[in-house]
């Protein structure tokens, strides 16, 4: 089951390119606002910020170290949670959400260090203003 989640995203980042990406810059102010309304994953809303503000640093060459499969992965997984159509319809109660937060949550797994690096280097960078 894992491999075959890590396989979807991967096959899903591989279709992002910087056209895409741009798109998804202008989305997620709507990507942020659907999260905040998913109740039965409490931890989605704190990911999708995280991730939407990491795609926002990465696009505004704010932290170009950050490997751009990571920043694939991440907006593959926003868009996704944008989608209408998922493997689990959105408008199941109480499990709608479960595929959206499962390929968040891989995507957070696959990158924990570089996600780390990014908090850290953010943190130092506003110590630093």
């Amino acid at each position: 089951m894992r491999q075959d989640l890590e396989k979807f995203i991967l096959e899903g980042a591989r279709k992002v390119t910087p056209a895409s990406l741009e798109r998804l810059i202008r989305q997620l102010p709507e990507i942020r606002l659907v999260a905040t309304q998913v109740t039965e994953f409490t931890q989605l809303p704190d990911q999708v910020e995280f991730l939407a503000q990491l795609i926002e640093d990465f696009y505004s060459g704010l932290s170009p170290d950050i490997p751009y499969t990571a920043i694939a992965e991440a907006a593959f997984a926003l868009s996704y949670l944008r989608k209408g159509i998922d493997i689990i319809p959105d408008s199941i109660s109480g499990v709608g959400y479960a595929d959206d937060a499962a390929i968040i949550n891989m995507v957070f797994e696959n990158y924990k260090q570089p996600f780390l690096d990014h908090v850290l280097t953010s943190k130092f960078r506003e110590e630093l203003s």
